[in-house]
């Protein structure tokens, strides 16, 4: 008796589409809300001064600090924590205790604002025993 054999029926590969397109879009999202993270720090409201022999920042520390004051005088860390001048020694003085005294400050200063709530400012960073300031201007117009 002649054996027969058994035929297989291979269906073509198929790509889950729907799947495909869900991952796709979740890059998309991730990447989009990663990129602008950098971007939230920096105030758009602060107009920098001027400074076309400054050194530009080659490295950037991610634990940096970023201090925006405005051209009022007003003291901003981030974009939405408007803090007094005491406030700001407290916020610095509990990173310090976090991060330790080597991380780097960086002042947005408006082009407007009196040398005053600079000088304030720079008061607050070294009484926290911080040592690294750097102070952000534009290098050319």
């Amino acid at each position: 008796m002649a054996r027969k054999k058994k035929v297989i029926e291979r269906k073509d590969a198929e790509v889950p589409l729907s799947a495909m397109i869900d991952i796709v879009f979740l890059l998309i999202i991730f990447f989009v809300v990663t990129a602008s993270v950098d971007k939230e720090v920096e105030d758009e409201s602060v107009n920098l001064a001027y400074a076309p022999h400054g050194k530009p920042i080659v490295k950037k520390d991610p634990r940096s600090v970023i201090i925006n004051v405005h051209k009022d005088g007003e003291i901003v860390v981030g974009l939405d924590q408007r803090l007094p001048i005491d406030a700001l020694s407290k916020v610095l003085t509990t990173a310090v205790g976090k991060w330790g005294n080597d991380m780097p400050i960086v002042v947005r200063g408006d082009a407007k604002v009196q040398h005053y709530y600079i000088n304030k400012v720079q008061d607050a960073v070294t009484n926290t025993g911080l040592y690294k300031i750097r102070f952000m201007a534009i290098q050319s117009e």
